[in-house]
């Protein structure tokens, strides 16, 4: 059986998945997809209020459960948040839908395991196939291998995004994506002290012992806003509204804008015409949710990151152990596996594809993500190997053969109707 990460809570033997979300080794295949959100920040540093706080638009903060579908529940509260703002109505869509046809892209079968999957893979399969509602493909997760319907395909048509734009780790971009009002989802290296947010709702920095440990995984999560009085982003997490404050954490800005323990940081947009007021903008910040949530007393001894060996929640009477993808597989190696990155981002570069987008006919055309991650163990991840965990700057990555792409919705006919790089008037 594969070997699953959790943080467990040894009091009352909760636990939470973890390693839902794979470090992307590529970008995603479509210009549209790899824009960067640097190239429409419209206000500067100083002109960003000091609190800003999305949550009233979002929709409920839903569990992901025991599988490994984090990055398929933050980019599906993502495209929620934008459907919610253009009609005024929660819709609930499929993250199920999202998380299969993710990792259909990552593993290159449609035979899949639950192993998490990548950031790129999910934007993919938003963009290229959408995702249904969840009453036409519910959340079971014994279903979390099979492949959804007929009707679902036919209905995720309706549910798309159009571009994606990647966010570097710096406070100031990430605090502006959020004052131009737009949730961000992203990765991030965690160790056992994050569980004390279970109750709080603060999330510690690591200190230094921690961060000497081996015993860490990754998790993807959802930025819906942040306070300049907490010096912390507005976290929505996905294990469910009892976790937290009401499903959501608050993450120190020191924490998310270290780039060795964040990474693939990514925000999306439904249609073209997403703009959005400044109607979440709060000039009276005056709530230090750290200071009045901090639990002095915090002991980790109770607290731990373990593997488990765990067969998938599912109908399937195969031994998973003989799939050839497994990117947890052995829980150790990474070191090894960052050297054979490294040098395949060396060997000379063919481009993307720009081809075909159907029924998974592509995969081949790409060096998979499991060809590095065939070992991986992020319990024994060793985040110093890339500064720059958004590959996108990695010096190693070469830049896309297309040509840059044009200025946010140009493409589809709609001119950004800020003609000043910033707002003066504020």
């Amino acid at each position: 059986m594969p070997l699953k990460l959790f943080l467990i809570n040894k009091l009352d033997q909760t636990r939470f998945r973890l390693n839902g979300i794979i470090p992307s080794s590529r970008l995603p295949n479509k210009r549209q997809l790899c824009q960067t959100f640097r190239d429409h920040i419209f206000y500067r540093a100083e002109q960003l209020p000091p609190k800003v706080d999305l949550r009233t638009d979002m929709t409920a903060v839903e569990d992901q459960s025991q599988i490994g579908s984090c990055t398929a529940n933050s980019l599906a509260g993502a495209y929620e948040y934008l459907t919610k703002k253009a009609n005024g109505r929660d819709t609930d869509v499929s993250r199920l839908f999202i998380y299969y046809n993710a990792r259909v892209k990552d593993q290159g079968s449609e035979k899949v395991i639950d192993s998490g999957c990548t950031m790129t893979s999910a934007i993919e399969a938003l963009e290229e196939f959408g995702t249904c509602l969840e009453s036409i493909w519910p959340y079971d997760i014994s279903n979390v291998n099979v492949r959804p319907n007929d009707q679902a395909y036919r209905e995720s048509i309706n549910h798309k995004i159009t571009e994606a734009l990647r966010i570097n780790i710096d406070l100031h971009e990430m605090k502006s994506c959020l004052a131009q009002g737009f949730p961000f989802a992203f990765g991030l290296i965690l160790y056992a002290s994050f569980d004390n947010a279970r109750t709080t709702g603060v999330v510690p920095m690591p200190n230094q012992s921690e961060s000497s440990q081996q015993s860490y995984g990754s998790h993807a999560l959802l930025a819906v806003g942040y306070s300049d009085q907490s010096q912390a982003f507005i976290v929505r997490n996905s294990w469910g509204e009892n976790w937290g404050d009401k499903g959501y954490c608050y993450i120190p800005y020191d924490y998310l804008t270290n780039s060795n323990l964040c990474f693939d940081v990514w925000t999306i947009r439904k249609i073209a015409t997403d703009s959005f007021s400044r109607d979440q903008w709060n000039n009276r910040d005056t709530i230090n949710y750290v200071g009045i949530n901090r639990n002095h007393n915090f002991n980790d001894h109770n607290r731990i990151i373990e593997s488990i060996e765990e067969s998938d929640d599912d109908d399937d009477d195969d031994d998973d152990s003989d799939q050839s993808y497994n990117p947890y597989q052995n829980y150790r190696g990474y070191r090894e596996q960052r050297n054979r990155r490294n040098d395949f981002y060396q060997e000379p570069f063919t481009g993307y594809s720009g081809g075909d987008n159907s029924s998974y006919s592509f995969y081949n055309q790409y060096q998979r993500d499991d060809q590095f991650g065939s070992r991986g163990d992020y319990s024994n991840f060793d985040p110093s190997w890339c500064t720059t965990p958004n590959f996108f700057s990695n010096p190693f990555i070469p830049s896309p053969t297309f040509p840059a792409y044009q200025q946010y919705g140009q493409s589809y006919g709609y001119t950004n109707p800020y003609t000043y790089d910033y707002n003066s008037n504020f």
